[in-house]
């Protein structure tokens, strides 16, 4: 009987280990702390997404980033380009220096009026495996569950810290999201995301 016992704790960890980087819908993963609309309040990723919801994209931005601040019109650009195809966009602010003021501020400086989050202790930096401001990631149902099935820049305007094209000549996030909308193979990112590196709390 124990020996039973214990072969079916580790039947269950091995599960827990292969769902590690997915949402569940009916349990959400850990609130991450949101100002929308000037209110401290909680959100979690999963009530973003409903039923019908066909992606999640989650924007990860900084506002003391300036290749984040300059990438704002492109995030914005797509966000306007999907409206209509039941995506969800949330903007998510991952570092914990950001405070309530920055964060009004910013969203003022750039009239953002959509949905965002705070994300100081990387709940959904890990679940996308994020790690640079500007970043996208695009998380699908399956099942009950979000999955991220894309990660990374968002087009390649530029080709690295202080060095840039005039415009984007591939718009990495836009082909992805696409691809997925259609039911094509998603290209994986064309080159390293470019930005900020994250400023985060230690784990607890």
């Amino acid at each position: 009987m124990m020996a039973m016992h214990r072969a079916a704790i580790l039947a269950v960890a091995a599960v827990v280990s292969v769902v590690a980087a997915v949402v569940s819908l009916d349990q959400p993963a850990a609130p991450a702390q949101t100002l929308h609309r000037g209110i401290n309040t909680t959100v979690n990723l999963s009530s973003l997404a409903t039923r019908d919801t066909r992606a999640v994209v989650l924007y990860f931005i900084a506002s003391d980033c300036p290749v984040s601040n300059r990438t704002l019109p492109e995030m914005l650009r797509v966000e306007h380009e999907f409206a209509t195809h039941r995506v969800t966009f949330v903007f998510v602010y991952p570092n914990s220096t950001e405070t309530p003021e920055t964060i009004r501020a910013h969203r003022a400086a750039y009239s953002l009026t959509e949905t965002f989050l705070t994300d100081p202790r990387d709940t959904y930096a890990r679940l996308a495996a994020a790690n640079t401001t500007p970043e996208a990631a695009i998380l699908v149902p399956v099942g009950k569950t979000l999955k991220p099935v894309y990660t990374g820049r968002i087009d390649d305007r530029y080709l690295s810290l202080g060095t840039e094209r005039p415009a984007a000549t591939h718009h990495d996030l836009e082909a992805a999201l696409t691809a997925v909308l259609t039911h094509q193979p998603i290209p994986p990112p064309g080159g390293p995301p470019v930005g900020c590196a994250f400023m985060t709390l230690p784990n607890q």
